[in-house]
């Protein structure tokens, strides 16, 4: 099949592949295919995503963990209490940004999941579905039900030092329910299910075709700036567009750091005094009542790796305004890296959102979102909106490398 690397924009042609085997670029080392040891990979992710659609109202919705102080005083937390108590404390898009991400990112693109496979399992093709399962794979870096998952177990942790904490079966639920995207995405044969939807041309070019950035299908019948006949996205769409637009995301999240580390993300308001802890504060908390392992999740997912996402971010966009070729490989790599990693700092705010509905015994001890989890949450979804704009082929296009 005649393809289009979404990531350098080299056009070329790939044989048939036997079962488990992948093909990557000739010029950047991008996965182009995987063939899944199962068939067309098709039968495994839709029972994952029907498991999903089903497990997920139960995840949200029912008891997910207890506490107790001294079998005195009890609460009980559900994943959907998050919501109202972040909205009551804190800010409304950070609540907000928790309900879309912990819960109806991850159910839509299940929903949009079950009609694509399941029109390829049954051989009848439905309207749109080329759509249907790009909008599906867009919303892959904003379902985060396995960052909420790491989020619940450090909510656990940290809630457990003021409270005795039982997990229900909410969180059982939602555990089962990550568990399940995880096999999805892992078992998902997506060059087959593109070709399932619309064939690829299986001769080599001999001239330049117009081709998707997210489908990367090579089209002969029709022109840059058409949209796809496969997925609905611009033919060789501009690049250049979407660069400023990155820039200003990071531009405007820099600032953000400082009242995101300084200020205090999480809150224990006790009847002996106020505890307050920045994200560092809560890692030195955690590792001192002996859950140091916890407290390294938090260190890597809260310091380490944004400061990677931001360091990076800016000697990606620094090399297109001075394009060079050299290290145009190595750069690519970085970039599906931190496009890869991008998601995990949710985490911390995250945290915040979850341990508050444990620990509410008002007057007793509480524990509520600090004044850095807005910053910080924000920093974080800027961060992520500025890889998510930025498109390596620019890297490519700037360098003279663009075919």
């Amino acid at each position: 099949m005649t393809i289009t690397c979404a990531d350098c924009g080299r056009t070329q042609t790939i044989p048939p592949l036997p079962p488990g085997a992948d093909a990557e670029c000739q010029r950047c080392d991008r996965l182009l295919s995987h063939r899944s040891k199962i068939g067309l990979g098709v039968d495994l992710p839709l029972a994952c995503a029907f498991a999903i659609l089903v497990l997920l109202p139960p995840a949200v919705f029912m008891p997910l963990m207890d506490s107790t102080i001294k079998n005195l005083v009890f609460q009980e937390s559900r994943l959907v209490s998050s919501v109202p108590v972040i909205y009551g404390e804190v800010w409304f898009p950070f609540a907000f940004g928790f309900l879309f991400f912990a819960f109806l990112f991850p159910a839509v693109r299940a929903g949009l999941q079950i009609v694509v496979l399941g029109s390829i399992r049954l051989g009848k093709i439905v309207r749109h579905a080329g759509r249907f399962f790009r909008w599906s794979e867009e919303l892959r870096i904003w379902s985060m039900t396995e960052v909420v998952v790491i989020a619940g177990i450090v909510a656990y942790y940290r809630a457990a030092i003021s409270a005795s904490v039982v997990l229900r079966v909410g969180a059982w639920c939602y555990l089962a329910v990550a568990i399940f995207a995880f096999i999805a995405d892992r078992a998902l044969d997506r060059r087959a299910v593109w070709s399932s939807i619309l064939r690829d041309h299986t001769t080599a070019p001999i001239r330049h075709l117009a081709s998707c950035g997210i489908c990367e299908m090579a089209v002969s019948t029709r022109r840059p700036g058409d949209p796809c006949p496969r997925c609905g996205h611009t033919l060789d769409s501009d690049a250049a567009k979407r660069y400023i637009p990155a820039v200003t995301a990071i531009a405007a999240a820099i600032p953000l750091l400082l009242p995101a580390y300084a200020f205090s993300v999480i809150v224990n308001d006790r009847i002996t005094g106020v505890w307050e802890h920045t994200v560092v504060g809560t890692v030195q908390l955690l590792a001192d009542y002996g859950y140091w392992q916890v407290g390294v999740i938090m260190l890597i997912a809260g310091v380490l790796i944004p400061f990677l996402e931001l360091v990076g971010m800016i000697w990606l966009l620094v090399t297109v305004r001075f394009p060079t070729r050299r290290g145009l490989v190595l750069r690519t790599r970085v970039y599906r890296v931190l496009h890869r990693l991008v998601r995990w700092p949710m985490v911390i705010p995250f945290v915040a959102a979850m341990a508050a509905p444990i620990v509410e015994f008002k007057g007793i001890d509480e524990i509520v979102a600090g004044t850095g989890a807005t910053p910080l949450f924000l920093f974080i979804a800027l961060t992520m909106l500025a890889v998510r704009l930025f498109e390596p082929k620019l890297m490519w296009r700037t360098a003279g490398g663009a075919w």
